[in-house]
């Protein structure tokens, strides 16, 4: 079983590792990580963002591990997780798109009635076109639900199995046989 650290091509906490290049492979791994600790609520809206921009602004391998620390284990393999935990996941997921969602109709909404009232109070109410196109969105969200949290479900299954599947030699083989090509 793989653990975190086996999923670079280079283990980024050896020093003799450390000044390589990071791949866009090994980003993929980090980035991974941090959008399960966002969505899992162990990192904020704040926290994620300087994270993945820190993670996008790297250029060695020895930058990635300290995005990481405290997300991962040194050496364990992700755990499994139940279903229903899945099922939660998936649920915070939807609850995050439904405040995106409102804050989407919320926040034009509130600006163009703001604008109708300063320069075109008591005439046609224009902002009422906006509003419907942005209330379809939140409503189609809200109705959603069960699907967005099977997607999620599914994401999170396809992304445990992945992280559990033996490196074949067909994927880059291993790090010392790397070492003497």
């Amino acid at each position: 079983m793989e653990t975190f650290w086996e999923s670079f091509g280079l283990d980024p906490r050896q020093p003799k590792n450390a000044p390589m290049r990071a791949s866009d492979a090994d980003r993929d791994v980090v980035r991974a990580v941090l959008a399960d600790a966002f969505t899992d609520g162990r990192l904020n809206r704040e926290e994620y963002d300087e994270r993945l921009g820190t993670l996008y602004g790297s250029r060695t391998l020895g930058e990635l591990p300290a995005l990481v620390a405290d997300l991962v284990s040194a050496d364990s393999p992700p755990a499994l997780l139940p279903r229903a935990d899945l099922r939660e996941r998936g649920a915070r997921k939807w609850r995050k798109d439904v405040e995106e969602a409102l804050a989407g109709f919320l926040v034009p909404s509130i600006i163009c009635t703001v604008v109708w009232v300063a320069f075109s109070a008591g005439s046609f109410f224009w902002p009422i076109f906006p509003m419907l196109f942005l209330g379809l969105n939140l409503v189609k969200t809200v109705v959603q639900r069960e699907s967005v949290i099977e997607r999620e479900v599914l994401r999170l299954e396809k992304q445990a199995a992945k992280a559990r599947l033996p490196k074949s030699p067909a994927d880059g083989g291993d790090a010392d046989e790397n070492k003497d090509a």
